[in-house]
């Protein structure tokens, strides 16, 4: 199965971090570059360990938060 494929929620806001974190949720990470709609998968994730204004943590890594897209898995 696709993992792409499933139903996601982009977080945005410290409240969706804290969600996903509360939640347990998968989180995968994406590189987008300019106006890339599919973007580069980089991490298929995990927990959200942490979160910053600039920065999370998952599953270990941080990753800057300007730079990547963090999508939760919706069941």
């Amino acid at each position: 199965m696709n993992e792409l494929s499933t139903t996601y929620k982009v977080l945005e806001s410290d409240t969706d971090f804290l969600t996903a974190a509360l939640s347990q949720s998968k989180v995968f990470v994406l590189y987008r570059e300019g106006p890339d709609p599919i973007g580069h998968l980089m991490d298929y994730g995990g927990i959200v360990e942490g979160y910053a204004p600039d920065s999370i943590k998952i599953a270990g890594e941080y990753f800057v938060r300007e730079r990547f897209e963090f999508r939760a898995y919706i069941k």
